[in-house]
Parts: C-alpha cells; structure tokens; sequence
C-alpha cells in the first residue's frame, strides 16, 4: 500500500471518527443566555461566544480541534404586558482541524424565536418593592432551520459531521423557564430549557437535549453604574442522533460547566462577559472534550 493510499485510509478514519457529538458547539448545542435584566423593559444586543472541542485528544492521527465563533443579534420585547418574545439570529464561523488539513465553513445560523408569559413578577405587579421580589415565565419556541444543512460522509474533501454544520436542518420544539427570585442586592437565577428534534430531509435526527443554569449574583452601586458578579453552573444533556432509522450511539452525552461572569448596567446599557469551564463530562463516549467557553454581550434597554 503507497503512501497515497495510507493518507486517504487515514483521511477516512478521522471523517468516521469525527462524529462528534450532540452536545458540541454546532446549531444543535445548547444556549446560555447570560445574566440578562428580568424586568418589563424590552431589549436588543449583540453577543459573541467561543466554543472549543477536542476529539481524540490522545492520537497523532485522529487528533481533531474544532472551534465555533457565533456572534448573534438578539432582542426581547414585551408585545403586551405579560408576554415576552425573544429572538436569535445568529452568524457563524467555524473551523476544524485534523492532522491533515484545516476546513472552515462561515454562515447564518438556525434562528431562534421563543414567546414566554409572565406567570409571576412582583417588580411588574407591585407599586412598592417587596422583601423578595419573583419573576418566573414559562413558554417555548421554535428553532428554524435558516442555517445550511448538507454533508456527504463520502467526500473527504467537505466536513464529513452532522455535528460541523451551520444548521441542523430541521424545526425544532423548545420549551423553557426563567425563574428569578432577589433580596436587596442579592439574586438567583435560574433557566431550565428542553428541545424536541425533529428529522431533517437528509433522514437525520439530532437528539433531544435538556439544559439548565443557576446563577448567584450580587449587585454593587458604582455611581450610576450597577456592577453585577455572577456565579454559576451550566449543565447539558443530550440524547443520541438517529441517522435513516439507526440510532448513533457515538453521539449524545452529558456536560457540566462551572460559570463567572461579570455584568455592568445603566439605566439604558449593559455590558457582560462570561466564562466557563468544564467540571464534569462525557461525550460521545468519551472521545470528545469540551474546553472552556466565553460570552460576550452588549444589550440597549428601552
């Protein structure tokens, strides 16, 4: 066997091994929504995060990094009194790198929408501000598949991974909850989010996922500047893909991240960055390792 045929063997064995994960940084991963504002006040920002992964940390060959920048505008309305709407409209650049060449892809993403009502808020509903102040709402959405969906395992020359595309190619369900409870300077919030995947026209169906985070943070008066640390965990759960009827038990798994963050408001503005790092994981049966994440978000109160 010539030294030709030994590359494309290898070529091969990294496009079957890079079938990553559900839970990586494609359209199909999970979102973390930051520290935002939880008042009557509508919002529109951008937002920049970075996600790392390695798969096969361990072999000169199969070695792969992959690294997803998305950079979002997103925005929440209050429509009518009770009702939230938000919106992600994300763009995305993506690399991998194997041990034989780098691929990069670069496009709009799958959008986002989802509505929730406003079960609970005391800031709303009371003129005078009580001990502990509540906001909880509860709603869903959609995932539209705006982002590009085509690979061939057989061509070496495009990403041969459902996991590195721009969009899953399919709708998808989302149900979630923002619950928020305060004292004085000090608060708590939480967000727990289940997505139902459906089958998309390549007979592909990503697992369905559930994420959550709780966030404990801490205001500080800095003139007329509120400087909020935050606290937190991160977690993901997803099951495994379904490709034309078999179901891919390489894919799916489960993710723990530690979080801090930090968060500056005006009456009009804010600004925050949030990091994390991994505390627990396995992925794909353990041959792919999520590295650290950052958040970058800018937001226009009105």
């Amino acid at each position: 066997m010539n030294l030709r045929y030994i590359y494309l063997l290898l070529l091969s064995l990294s496009a079957i091994s890079s079938q990553a994960c559900d839970i990586c940084g494609c359209a199909n991963s999970g979102s973390y929504f930051g520290l935002l504002p939880q008042s009557h006040k509508s919002l529109v920002g951008i937002r920049y995060q970075r996600l790392n992964f390695v798969t096969h940390p361990d072999s000169p060959v199969l070695r792969t990094e992959e690294h997803f920048k998305v950079s979002e505008v997103y925005g929440r309305f209050f429509p009518i009194k009770r009702v939230q709407v938000m919106a992600f409209v994300p763009f995305r650049v993506d690399w991998q790198i194997t041990s034989a060449d780098v691929k990069k892809q670069s496009g709009l993403g799958d959008v986002t929408v989802l509505a929730n009502y406003n079960i609970l808020n005391t800031l709303m509903d009371k003129e005078n501000a009580a001990a502990f102040n509540h906001t909880l709402l509860i709603g869903g959405g959609l995932k539209i598949p705006t982002g590009k969906f085509k690979f061939d395992e057989n061509n070496t020359v495009q990403v041969a991974n459902a996991n590195f595309q721009l969009g899953t190619g399919s709708v998808d369900f989302i149900l979630n909850a923002f619950y928020t409870i305060n004292r004085d300077q000090w608060g708590l919030a939480t967000n727990v989010s289940g997505k139902f995947n459906t089958t998309n026209s390549q007979d592909y169906r990503f697992g369905n996922q559930a994420f959550g985070t709780v966030d404990l943070y801490r205001s500080f008066k800095v003139g007329n500047f509120s400087l909020t640390p935050s606290l937190g965990v991160y977690g993901e759960k997803s099951l495994h893909g379904i490709q034309k009827g078999e179901v891919l038990t390489e894919t799916g798994g489960t993710l723990l991240n530690g979080a801090a963050g930090i968060t500056l408001f005006t009456e009009r503005w804010m600004l925050g960055i949030n990091g994390q790092k991994p505390i627990a994981q396995k992925s794909s049966s353990g041959h792919v390792i999520t590295k650290e994440r950052v958040l970058i978000q800018l937001g226009f109160l009105f």
